[in-house]
């Protein structure tokens, strides 16, 4: 009878949910490479702590665009050691959760009834990676929406910054023409060079030529961050608010969706949302949502180049 309840909690989980698929019509060349092909920076993305974008493909954007752009990147599973991350320059860390997308334990964590109080990484994990990064390493790492918060606080911890538990939402800087089922009405949040909200002074903004300049970029849902000494890229003005979101209730009073500052030798940016590092439609119903970097009218794609720049000098 358990296994039963288990099975339908898992087939309702993965029913209700939006489908997700990366768009086709994605255009991910890029036209004048920062590096030649083959010879850029290293990077890993990780694929060893169920980071589900990267279990379900859609990490695939991302990808070829670091590729087109020069870098070479890898996706690997093994656990963090000084060895093994010796060997990169970038890491980056989306979407890690304590249990395989789709599974029964995913289901039940997914909807509030199983607790993330089962460590995504181990505390030595941490600690290299954090010694990783002191030393030279550069982290590109993501918080999201409730309940993948709770599965990386621990991480986010480590490097100072405090998470928000639950969904962010701004009645007054969001883009209400955006519909759809199942989400927060205002949780489609703007960060524009005219709203404020759009920190235009740092590298990642300003880009390293006048075209790569940022102005606008949405973000969908996702968490709050707040951590003293890093550079406030993404500010949530004061009428944004966290919201309830899979069961669990609202914690934190976060001013950020990005960080970007320096570690030791090493440099760190955290995003709370990680929707716009791809390039994908987002499905329920009748209603579909283009989010990320193939999204006229936001600058996600340009974003992403810079923010590799950045994490390369």
């Amino acid at each position: 009878m358990k296994k039963l309840i288990l099975l339908f909690l898992l087939l309702f989980t993965i029913k209700s949910q939006a489908q997700m698929y990366n768009d086709s019509s994605f255009n991910a060349n890029v036209v004048h490479p920062k590096f030649k092909k083959g010879y850029g920076p290293k990077i890993l993305i990780d694929a060893g702590h169920h980071n589900f974008l990267v279990e379900i493909g859609l990490i695939k954007p991302l990808f070829d665009v670091a590729s087109s752009d020069g870098y070479q990147i890898k996706i690997d599973s093994m656990q963090f050691t000084k060895e093994y991350l010796s060997n990169y320059n970038i890491v980056v860390i989306l979407t890690a959760m304590p249990f395989k997308y789709g599974s029964e334990d995913f289901s039940l964590f997914f909807n509030g009834q199983k607790q993330a109080d089962v460590f995504t990484f181990t505390t030595d994990e941490l600690n290299v990676l954090h010694d990783w990064v002191s030393n030279g390493g550069s982290l590109l790492m993501f918080s999201e929406h409730a309940p993948l918060d709770k599965a990386v606080t621990p991480l986010f911890n480590k490097f100072g910054i405090q998470l928000s538990i639950g969904i962010v939402a701004d009645s007054l800087n969001s883009d209400t023409t955006i519909k759809m089922p199942g989400w927060p009405q205002q949780s489609f949040l703007k960060f524009t060079s005219t709203n404020g909200l759009l920190n235009t002074e740092h590298p990642i903004t300003k880009g390293e030529k006048k075209n790569e300049r940022i102005s606008n970029i949405l973000t969908i849902g996702g968490g709050g961050l707040t951590g003293d000494g890093y550079t406030n890229i993404l500010k949530l003005s004061n009428s944004a608010m966290i919201k309830k979101w899979n069961g669990t209730m609202p914690t934190g009073t976060p001013n950020s969706q990005c960080l970007a500052g320096n570690v030791g030798k090493g440099k760190l940016v955290a995003l709370g949302d990680c929707n716009g590092f791809t390039a994908m439609i987002i499905k329920s119903g009748e209603y579909k949502l283009s989010a990320g970097m193939q999204v006229s009218g936001y600058d996600w794609k340009q974003f992403v180049l810079n923010t590799l720049h950045w994490l390369s000098l």
